[in-house]
């Protein structure tokens, strides 16, 4: 632990940031994830994190996945050496365990959120929400560990801006991004259209030279719009849309169609989005209603095999489909006064479908599955200046779960003044056992598959979160500084986990059944801490330092070996980010990951260790800093166009896994730690 608070004491000098003195007040923001209608941070009766636009810029994030590096309780990471699968983990739980929405919506399915970090460019995305902690009272099925909220652009005035960004992974791979968004909005506002889109080619990188991708092949584009119109004085009707056609591949011979490959995994996913919401304000603004509707269709084709060079071209081919639907109503009221205090009532009911159909080409193996929630939440706000209390529910019928699901939450916050909100929070939040993620990802092993199914019986996790935080403005002199102090401890009952059940020699497949474990417990505390020392200057730091554990004999990774940690779960992590302005027009970034030793998982395919067997073995990684440093400077044309050109360096002491396997029997799921080694960075982006 000490050598951890050294490393990130003697990283405070290099990083600073600057985005205008008055941006240092974070309490300010305004946020919606929280109530499901907009308040401010500091009225919000549970703490929310924000990552805006500007801190996207600043640590060059050109994806979701890499904006999310920058967020308190929040970690990313690599899971995969063939098709770069990243998974978020917020408060120590797993992706599985929280929701990803666009503008509030569900409406990502289990199928498009393998690779989603990943699709979703942030030239869609204005500003990302977090809810850290249960979410089931608001959002249903899978916010155990929380919410990550999307809001993407909407158009405010008239503008461009087209950009390009260009790395060079490890000084031999490139990787190249060209974006562009421009919005136009009528004299008298009340219509506006902003679109947007992304490119992106990735080339195949290998870090130790045996042939195999650490860093696979891409190829993505997307292109989307989102659009407003005031329909009268007290409505309005948003439509946003998006398409994403992505190939990802993986392995080796790149230079050869995947059934020639020795190993390949990958796919190519074409996914369409929508949301439809139509809003009615009267004039008094006590009341407010809303209709919505989201849709997902997803098509994506798909390669997973391995094969020797004496065996005939591979035929691991899988098709798989999925239409997700999200509609219903939402409607809030106002009362100045209920009950003694000022409230805010919500309720709202909504129905989720969700089908799914997957088909693998060379065996008998399809699935087939649909799933369907009908919901209803009702919450009420009782607020004043310095206390609210929210009670609220939601009960969600879900068709794999026999009886209806209830999930209650209760918060209280109290402010002693302006610059002080200080919360308690309760939620109860569930998992629903249906295919979830990578499930339908299929590795390899030492040339041995893997497939997973529903034990029968299976129950639904239920968590129960408590958490509490201190969120401090504080003035001393010319310095601001925002702090957020956040206890928080999760309780997860019935806990999935997946145990080997039999090896199918006939299909060549090593057949895993998810079941039910005791439970599991997560528990930690969050900081966060903004700075402005000057209007030159801001310096953004967060830190997590947490515990995540099976309960009882824990989880089998092993036959008859149990073990309680939960992987690829540091106790400790934390992240810098800022930018110091030195004169008009240079930024000077610098940015810092760190990521604390770890359990990870290693499946073993080496015959001088265990004979010709494969083995799985435990390690505990070592601890990883990756900072990078980028200038960027502004040449303004005229009074609203201006050129902005970069340089930067990415991972600039190359800490990257040193232990990786090697050839065609590799453990492809066994890296951590930073997702890029040493690169170079190069911008260009001109707005009008």
């Amino acid at each position: 632990m000490k050598k951890i608070i050294i490393t990130i004491i003697s990283l405070l000098p290099l990083v600073s940031v600057a985005q205008g003195h008055g941006d240092t007040i974070r309490l300010r923001q305004v946020v919606v994830t929280a109530t499901q209608h907009a308040t401010t941070r500091s009225e919000a009766p549970t703490a929310v994190g924000v990552i805006d636009g500007g801190q996207m810029e600043a640590v060059s994030a050109v994806n979701l996945g890499q904006a999310l590096n920058f967020g308190t309780g929040l970690r990313v990471e690599n899971t995969c050496q063939n098709c770069g699968t990243n998974e978020v983990r917020i408060n120590g739980l797993g992706q599985a365990y929280s929701q990803i929405l666009i503008d509030s919506r569900p409406v990502n399915s289990a199928l498009a959120g393998v690779y989603l970090l990943d699709q979703l460019p942030t030239v869609l995305i204005d500003r990302v929400e977090v809810l850290r902690g249960g979410g089931s009272a608001l959002y249903g099925s899978n916010a155990i560990a929380g919410v990550v909220n999307v809001i993407t652009r909407e158009p405010h005035s008239n503008s461009a801006s087209v950009g390009n960004t260009t790395s060079l992974i490890g000084g031999r791979s490139w990787d190249m991004g060209q974006s562009f968004n421009a919005s136009v909005v009528s004299d008298d506002h009340r219509a506006g259209v902003a679109v947007f889109g992304h490119n992106r080619h990735r080339e195949a990188y290998d870090h130790n030279g045996d042939g195999y991708s650490e860093v696979g092949l891409l190829k993505g584009r997307m292109v989307g719009f989102r659009g407003y119109l005031r329909t009268s004085d007290f409505t309005k009707l948003n439509l946003e849309y998006h398409n994403i056609h992505d190939f990802r591949r993986g392995g080796d011979r790149f230079d050869l169609p995947s059934p020639m490959a020795h190993i390949s995994e990958g796919g190519e996913h074409d996914i369409h989005s929508a949301n439809l919401k139509w809003d009615w304000l009267p004039a008094s603004g006590l009341r407010h209603a809303s209709l919505f509707a989201s849709l997902q269709h997803v098509d994506r084709q798909s390669y997973y095999g391995e094969r020797e060079d004496s065996e005939p071209y591979g035929t691991a081919y899988g098709y798989t489909q999925g239409l997700t639907l999200n509609y219903g109503a939402q409607y809030s009221r106002h009362f100045d006064t209920l009950w003694l205090m000022p409230a805010e009532l919500t309720a709202g009911v909504e129905h989720t479908l969700d089908g799914l159909q997957d088909h693998t080409y060379g065996s008998p193996d399809t699935l087939r599955q649909e799933v369907g929630m009908l919901s209803a939440y009702l919450q009420n706000e009782w607020k004043s200046q310095r206390w609210s209390l929210l009670v609220g529910g939601r009960i969600d019928k879900h068709t794999m779960i026999d009886a209806p699901v209830v999930s209650p939450r209760l918060n209280l916050r109290y402010a002693p003044d302006d610059h002080v909100a200080l919360r308690a929070s309760y939620a109860s939040g569930f998992r629903a056992p249906q295919v979830y993620d990578e499930d339908l990802h299929v590795g390899a092993v030492g040339g041995e598959l893997y497939k997973i199914t529903n034990a029968p019986g299976l129950r639904m996790e239920r968590s129960h979160s408590l958490s509490g935080s201190a969120d401090i403005c504080l003035h001393m002199g010319s310095l601001e500084a925002d702090v957020l102090i956040e206890g928080f401890y999760t309780r997860i009952n019935d806990a999935f986990v997946n145990e080997l059940l039999f090896d199918d020699t006939t299909s060549g497949y090593l057949h895993y059944e998810r079941r039910n474990a005791d439970g599991a417990e997560v528990m930690g505390v969050n900081v966060e801490v903004t700075l402005s020392p000057i209007e030159a200057m801001r310096l953004q730091l967060g830190g997590t330092w947490q515990r995540s554990l099976y309960t009882g004999e824990g989880k089998e990774w092993d036959e008859g070996r149990h073990e309680r940690r939960m992987e690829r779960t540091p106790d400790v992590y934390a992240y810098l980010m800022g930018v110091y302005t030195p004169v008009k027009h240079l930024h000077l970034t610098a940015t810092g990951i760190f990521t604390g030793p770890m359990l990870v998982y290693h499946h073993v395919a080496d015959e001088t260790k265990h004979g010709g067997s494969s083995e799985v073995e435990k390690v505990i990684t070592d601890a990883f800093v990756d900072l990078s440093l980028k200038a960027a400077y502004s040449i303004p044309f005229g009074e609203s166009t201006e050129l902005e050109l970069s340089l930067g360096i990415q991972n600039l002491f190359n800490s990257y896994q040193r232990d990786l396997d090697s050839g065609p029997e590799r453990d492809a799921a066994y890296i951590y730690g930073p997702a890029l080694p040493r690169s170079l960075m190069f911008g260009a982006r001109l707005t009008i």
